[in-house]
């Protein structure tokens, strides 16, 4: 199935709030590190791994170190030299055809880790509070090995569709489309997510450019195509209505005091709360 409504808007609500985060909040930290062997994610690629996720792959940020190419051996190489396939900045992760001999010494990068990871999911608050370990993202480069395939890494933000409802608008089938979108946001400190929290209250009534498949910047391995995303430059000729939502509104909830206790059974020093965005696009939905 192709991609709808509800999806176009969930991607396109990621990017921005990821990119408002980090230039707001200057919420991102360059390192330096070697890249570990991991169990091969891809078959018929070799998988190696960095301490940190996720990395910021957009180049229009200023001030991070974009992740481009790696040093194997001394030698920068970028993908499609020395047998490097792919950089899957979501994951920290480095896909080479052929296996690299004794990684730990030979194989490093520069690179810059948000402070903030940000996943769409399907999960339950519930799942995300309470039934889920997570592996804080260090502050200082202390991890002697790569993350692990599916790690679960914190602070982090959860976007989740809440659903919506299309209202007549005027004649002719003309709808105002209303999306409920949450926010699940996970912290390290009560500073850190008062933060965020107050970057995401004031993104309250603009406008959020739409991205769709062909805007998308990533291959079947999720790496970066090209020389390097620059979000500014994929939204910059978005110029007619349909190609925007509207944030309506924004609303934050903290936890209570009894979600708090129950969070600290398995997750200690995790601070959470709810923002909840309601977006808006009027639209013909049926055409």
């Amino acid at each position: 199935m192709i991609p709808q409504f509800d999806n176009i808007i969930m991607t396109s609500i990621l990017f921005w709030l990821d990119r408002a985060i980090i230039t707001r909040g200057q919420a991102f930290t360059n390192y330096q590190s070697v890249f570990y062997p991991l169990s091969n994610m891809y078959y018929g690629y070799y998988t190696y791994g960095a301490p940190f996720k996720q990395m910021i792959v957009d180049c229009s940020i200023s001030g991070a170190n974009i992740i481009s190419g790696v040093y194997l051996n001394n030698n920068f190489i970028t993908i499609g030299q020395s047998g490097l396939s792919g950089i899957n900045a979501t994951e920290g992760q480095l896909y080479f055809s052929e296996p690299i001999n004794n990684p730990s010494v030979a194989l490093s990068g520069n690179y810059a880790v948000k402070d903030f990871n940000m996943y769409l999911t399907s999960k339950t608050e519930e799942a995300i509070l309470f039934e889920t370990a997570y592996q804080i993202n260090p502050k200082t480069y202390q991890n002697p090995t790569g993350l692990p395939v599916g790690s679960e890494t914190y602070p982090v933000i959860y976007l989740k569709y809440q659903g919506g409802k299309n209202k007549p608008l005027a004649f002719g089938g003309f709808d105002q489309t209303v999306s409920n979108v949450r926010a699940i946001v996970l912290s390290d400190t009560v500073f850190n997510l008062d933060a965020v929290t107050s970057i995401m209250r004031d993104t309250s009534r603009q406008l959020v450019p739409l991205m769709y498949p062909s805007d998308m910047p990533f291959d079947a391995l999720n790496s970066v195509t090209g020389d390097c995303f620059n979000y500014i430059n994929a939204t910059k000729n978005k110029s007619v209505d349909n190609e925007y939502v509207y944030i309506n509104e924004v609303n934050i909830s903290k936890s209570d005091t009894r979600i708090s206790n129950a969070t600290s059974t398995l997750n200690r020093n995790v601070y959470s709360a709810f923002v909840d965005f309601e977006l808006i696009q009027n639209r013909y939905p049926r055409l």
